[in-house]
């Protein structure tokens, strides 16, 4: 059967919102311990880039076939249902994606502009497309009695709020969530600390740094450390991670996961920092690592 009328659209935002999120996310994650829910997150959006950045709808004498990006949900809309058809604007509360409406559904991938089919039956079906008035003709041609698919002014009746505004909400905190979580437990990894001969790197979400070895001037495991206020840094999960006041010890840096000492302190000129792992002993061989690398550093000095 010969398709006289096919057209994608493509949902141009959502592509651009995913994209962003996928680059925040992607360069902070590990190569090795990826946090569990980072990787729903990521690959939540890597889903929906998949299965809803785009809608073809295609139009023939027998059928109405609407398929979204690669195709894995799809539908058939037989022309022999439809009673009449008509172009309209959406409520903005309907959103994109499919959508449930009072007495039928909606497929929709961007924008406000749709054509409604209707059954016999009075239940509905809406298509949403950039392209409303050509849609509209082109099932026209097969259905004659569905309408002459012009813009109408007749009030939508699903534009009230109702459970539909409480159901966007409720999608727009989860969103939300997932938006503020995400960092939360990327926040909550163990750092990575690389010693070299010259220098001592701590690579930690938003607040890593490198040190030379020449601004060493002690080191030490405790058992314990002193109480600590946040004055720029991350404080969550039993994670310390960034800038802290530390009594006695005045201004520095914290990478620590409380419960598990010991702690690794390193003093330096101006400041300190503070590190430790789960594991005691890989704590205890970082202390070991940075004493012979300061040693050695001390000695050719």
């Amino acid at each position: 059967m010969a398709t006289h009328y096919s057209h994608t659209q493509v949902g141009w935002v959502m592509v651009g919102a995913l994209a962003v999120a996928l680059a925040l996310c992607v360069p902070l994650l590990p190569l090795g311990d990826v946090p569990l829910p980072a990787r729903i997150a990521i690959g939540g959006v890597a889903v929906i880039l998949l299965l809803f950045t785009t809608l073809t709808v295609e139009v023939d004498e027998r059928e109405v076939r609407l398929r979204y990006t690669v195709g894995l949900i799809h539908r058939r809309v037989p022309i022999a249902e439809v009673r009449r058809c008509r172009a309209l604007r959406n409520s903005w509360i309907h959103g994109w994606g499919i959508r449930r409406l009072r007495n039928g559904w909606m497929w929709n991938v961007s924008g406000l502009d749709a054509v409604e089919l209707e059954w016999h039956d009075g239940s509905i079906f809406r298509i949403g497309t950039d392209e409303p008035q050509a849609l509209a003709r082109a099932i026209q041609q097969v259905v004659p009695a569905a309408g002459d698919g012009a813009a109408t002014d007749t009030p939508d009746p699903e534009r009230r709020g109702g459970p539909r505004t409480a159901i966007i909400a409720g999608l727009l905190v989860l969103v939300g969530s997932v938006a503020f979580v995400t960092p939360f437990f990327l926040q909550t990894r163990p750092p990575k600390v690389t010693v070299t001969a010259d220098a001592f790197t701590v690579d930690a979400l938003f607040y890593g740094e490198t040190w030379p070895l020449s601004e060493v001037t002690g080191l030490e495991l405790l058992d314990e450390i002193p109480p600590a206020s946040r004055t720029n840094g991350f404080a969550g999960g039993g994670v310390l991670s960034g800038r802290f006041q530390v009594r006695g010890l005045g201004a520095g840096k914290l990478f620590v996961d409380l419960g598990n000492a010991p702690y690794l302190l390193v003093r330096l000129r101006h400041g300190f920092v503070i590190v430790n792992f789960k594991d005691a002993d890989k704590t205890r061989a970082l202390y070991d690592e940075l004493q012979r690398a300061y040693g050695a550093l001390a000695v050719s000095s």
